[in-house]
């Protein structure tokens, strides 16, 4: 697998992704208002939450498994026996406690959830096999399919009177398709199940379940403790939740290229664990690390200068109350640029269980400070609480991967990164205070001013440039070949 090239079409593909899902909130947020979305996004926390206990780390183990290389076939059928049933198991109980979930989403959504649960799984399920099968670069289309489908399928109930409902419907079409896709391209058949493989994906799941856990606390307990202060009418509104979540997605958009990388480049890391290579792991995770943290220093910079105009101009002057929250947030992309790879290269080397260590502990973190920080400050004390405990994670994350493999950091070019992204803020600061911000015309020109100002500082560092022609030759090559 070339990591390179699986990298850019994985970047690619979420960048349109991040388009297409970033379009429809900005047309959903000013069609319908705060409060609508203060019910979709609990609807999605929900699912991250039964998600848990539907897939118990099967996906993860399944693409562990599957990346190293022998029985395919059986370990895939091992794994869709373990995950079936206990999906419908999930799904019943969802429906024994159907008057608490309607009541936590503020709507009569229970059955519409189950389904939702259902066809996700489905989708989940078959990104993991593609994954393990090392064609992480072939899962690129259906990255995108999800959010088009939100954005053309709910837009169109939108227009027929379906409110959050519609944006429901358009997640569910994208998903099914997802799915039908999805296992459309898997190639391994699936083979008889043993005991034997059965017991390697537990072995795994054990501990890929505990480690997930880590990942949906990060991305959703913040909106999930909220939505209970909203149903017990203590401090914050559904509108609170919808202003907060297009917070998150806005400073989440910084992701992208970590999030590519790190997906593709799983598979190779369990793949060279195998080998014993741990030289080319070693080499690889410096090399992984640069290109995120080169775009989340100057987001934040740029960020603690413009979030109130960014959701202002973008959703619509009732989302504004997010403005602090969002910085926080943007600032919390640093350390999760470096947990994203760091965790999947402790996966990858076959060590979960202490990643599960390091996500239980933050998880714990995560809820308490969570609760207490909401119940103080509101909408900042989610973002300050989700920051903190995801900067543990991370550390916890490199102090156990430093035991397996020496971690080299690109101190010096994020150094670099650093005074570049100040050189940009003082110009986009000088900008902002003489250009009034009201289109988002005028906003995409700041931001591209800035853009081009940091690009031209952080790239008279040598060691950057030739870093970036190092990654770009090969695929410049490819595409003109």
């Amino acid at each position: 697998m070339n990591l390179a090239k699986s990298s850019l079409k994985m970047f690619v593909a979420r960048a349109f992704k991040a388009a297409f899902g970033f379009l429809a909130v900005i047309i959903f947020s000013r069609k319908l208002g705060a409060s609508p979305l203060g019910t979709y996004y609990p609807f999605l926390a929900l699912l991250g939450i039964v998600g848990l206990p539907a897939d118990l780390g099967i996906g993860e183990a399944t693409n562990k498994r599957l990346s190293e290389g022998t029985k395919k076939s059986s370990y895939l059928g091992a794994a869709l026996v373990l995950k079936t049933p206990i999906v419908l198991i999930v799904g019943i109980l969802v429906l024994i406690f159907e008057q608490y979930v309607n009541q936590f989403l503020g709507a009569d959504l229970a059955l519409l959830f189950v389904v939702t649960l259902f066809v996700k799984m489905a989708g989940g399920f078959s990104m993991a096999v593609l994954r393990g099968e090392l064609r992480v670069g072939e899962t690129a289309i259906l990255e995108v399919i999800r959010p088009l489908s939100w954005l053309v399928v709910g837009y169109l109930f939108y227009l027929k009177g379906y409110g959050v409902r519609g944006l429901i419907y358009g997640y569910l079409f994208g998903s099914l398709l997802m799915a039908i896709i999805g296992w459309w391209k898997v190639s391994i058949p699936i083979g008889r199940p043993t005991i034997k493989h059965a017991k390697s994906i537990l072995e795994y799941a054990q501990f890929s379940a505990v480690s997930s856990i880590g990942g949906f606390f990060y991305s959703w307990i913040d909106v999930a403790v909220m939505t209970m202060f909203v149903v017990v009418g203590t401090g914050v509104t559904r509108g609170d939740v919808g202003a907060y979540e297009n917070a998150w997605r806005l400073a989440l958009v910084v992701m992208l290229v970590g999030k590519s990388i790190a997906i593709t480049l799983f598979p190779q890391l369990s793949r060279w664990d195998a080998e014993d290579a741990t030289d080319r792991i070693e080499s690889a995770i410096p090399s992984a690390l640069l290109p995120s943290l080169l775009l989340v220093i100057p987001a934040f910079v740029g960020t603690l200068i413009l979030s109130e105009d960014l959701l202002r101009v973008l959703y619509g002057p009732e989302f504004t109350v997010a403005w602090l929250a969002l910085i926080v947030l943007a600032a919390g992309k640093i350390p999760q640029s470096l947990h994203i790879l760091l965790s999947q290269a402790l996966n990858g080397i076959d060590r979960p269980d202490l990643a599960a260590v390091a996500a239980v502990i933050s998880a714990i973190l995560n809820l308490v400070f969570n609760v207490v920080l909401i119940w103080q400050f509101g909408l900042v004390g989610a973002a300050i609480a989700t920051t903190l405990a995801f900067a543990v994670n991370t550390l916890l994350h490199a102090y156990f991967l430093n035991k397996f493999v020496d971690i080299h950091l690109p101190v010096r070019e994020a150094g670099w990164s650093i005074v570049a992204s100040g050189v940009m803020g003082v110009c986009v600061y000088t900008l902002h205070s003489l250009v009034a911000i009201e289109s988002i015309y005028s906003l995409l020109g700041v931001v591209l001013v800035g853009g081009v100002v940091y690009g031209a500082v952080v790239l008279m560092y040598e060691p950057i440039r030739s870093e970036a022609q190092r990654v770009l030759r090969p695929l410049v090559n490819t595409a003109t070949s």
